[in-house]
């Protein structure tokens, strides 16, 4: 058997796959969207314990800065580094390398006996989050079938929600119990590491997926896994193995910009990556504002403020995948972008009249709205990419997402200064307003997209579902 012949048999299992819901398939894409909500928790928790921090390693404002901010520059390198090894090793040696450099780091950051080594262990620490990231959403778009892995991997957005949430109230705990501050925040750094530990050895179980295997020509281990997740579906696959080269990086971009609609859902998820954390971190920088004109003084009652945020934000993230089978990815972060715009400017407008309630509703519009916009950019990057290089377009993706993030947390506090804080958030709606034209006159519906790429229909009506899916969710025949 020559490798055109082995590419062709490749390709006829891999649409069979993408058709098939195991019974396993469903609890590996759990197992991979899970590991956000630590991921987020380690994100996150260190907005709530600087001052503790503060107290018990006195730093200076520039080393203080470079720890809450060394987690997204090392996100940036494991989600290119995550992204081109799992392509180049495999998602299942990714995924478990991954989470145990997590949980090393996790423990080393809580012994940290300075402030410039706790810096420098959470710089590094973000690179298992990168990889990750990058591996994880490769691998739900590699084990569930169309339709259901996309509704799975929207919910990261719902995962990161809850790690926040769950941190705050972790903080509070420890708070209430007047745990010392050199124990407090030492203590809420070390923890994700517990549950961390559960989720490796739950992901011992999973295979390799599939197609990773078939564009390898490993056709004995893809039916050896395939039996894991599938059943016998694949036991018709020959049992000699055919080395096939692996493409490289720029192969991989050249055949992403080839393909007009794969190279607009692209720039379309880049972008979105790139907008969401601009608006959000920008948006953390008047939170206290709010939390003044409420009247929180005390450090519970700016965490109950947190908490309840933090669920608003979780239970956004939790009905956009609901609603994604009827309104699609393109409905999706219209929506989540056209209301974050608008609540940027109620928040605005609020805190320049000094109304306490207009600033509270702005600020749930926001939320709400973000969690929504922000749920499909990764994805859809994801999905449209040929498995062969899928964790480098998935790795890039978020990549922009840290880039951006970290760049908006150096930047936010000077503009917030220069401009003020109603103008500058004025000015941070132009991030959700740019996504929200790409989406509206750039996009096609890619809901249900298969690596075939499905015929748009004949009515163009972009704006449902389309490819290969009713609005139910249903399957449909390509063209119908």
């Amino acid at each position: 058997m020559n490798q055109a012949q082995a590419a062709a048999i490749a390709a006829e299992a891999k649409k069979r796959v993408e058709a098939q819901e195991g019974a396993g398939s469903t609890k590996a894409g759990w197992l991979m969207i899970v590991a956000l909500l630590l991921e987020s928790w380690d994100s996150y928790s260190m907005a709530f314990i600087l001052p503790y921090i503060n107290t018990d390693l006195n730093p200076s404002a520039m080393m203080l800065g470079f720890a809450a901010a060394g987690v997204h520059i090392g996100g940036l390198i494991g989600a290119l580094l995550g992204g081109w090894a799992t392509d180049r090793f495999g998602r299942r040696r990714i995924f478990l390398a991954s989470m145990i450099m997590f949980i090393v780091c996790a423990l080393a950051q809580g012994l940290a006996p300075n402030m410039l080594t706790l810096a420098i262990i959470r710089t590094i620490g973000g690179i298992p989050i990168g990889c990750d990231v990058a591996n994880g959403f490769t691998y739900m778009m590699e084990v569930l079938p169309k339709g259901k892995r996309e509704t799975m991997a929207n919910r990261w957005q719902c995962m990161y929600a809850i790690g926040t949430m769950l941190s705050v109230i972790l903080v509070t705990i420890l708070q209430f119990i007047n745990l010392e501050a050199n124990l407090l925040w030492r203590f809420v750094l070390m923890f994700p590491a517990i549950p961390g530990i559960i989720l490796l050895l739950m992901r011992t179980e999973l295979p390799e997926t599939p197609a990773w295997l078939l564009d390898r020509g490993k056709f004995r281990e893809a039916k050896a896994a395939s039996r894991v997740l599938y059943g016998d579906l694949l036991d018709d696959l020959p049992d000699t193995n055919v080395p096939m080269r692996s493409p490289t990086i720029g192969e991989a971009f050249r055949d992403v910009w080839g393909d007009r609609r794969r190279r607009n859902v692209t720039i379309v998820g880049m972008v979105s990556n790139a907008t969401q954390p601009a608006e959000w971190y920008a948006f953390g920088f008047y939170i206290p504002l709010i939390l003044v004109s409420f009247g929180f003084t005390t450090q519970l009652e700016n965490n109950l403020f947190l908490i309840g945020l933090s669920g608003l934000a979780a239970l956004s993230g939790f009905v956009g995948p609901v609603i994604l089978h009827r309104i699609g990815h393109k409905g999706l972060l219209q929506a989540g972008n056209f209301l974050t715009a608008s609540g940027l400017f109620v928040a605005s407008y609020g805190i320049y009249q000094a109304q306490t309630l207009i600033v509270a509703l702005g600020a749930a519009i926001v939320v709400w709205g973000h969690y929504w916009g922000a749920q499909s950019g990764q994805t859809i990057v994801t999905v449209v990419a040929k498995p062969k290089y899928r964790g480098v377009s998935s790795g890039f993706a978020y990549a922009v997402t840290k880039t951006s993030a970290f760049l908006l947390t150096m930047a936010a506090p000077a503009m917030f200064t220069l401009l003020g804080v109603p103008k500058a958030a004025m000015l941070t709606a132009i991030f959700p307003l740019i996504t929200l034209f790409l989406a509206t006159f750039v996009l096609k519906e890619v809901y249900g997209h298969t690596e075939q790429e499905l015929p748009v229909r004949a009515d163009n009506q972009s704006s449902s579902p389309s490819a290969g899916l009713d609005v139910g969710g249903r399957a449909v025949a390509a063209g119908e």
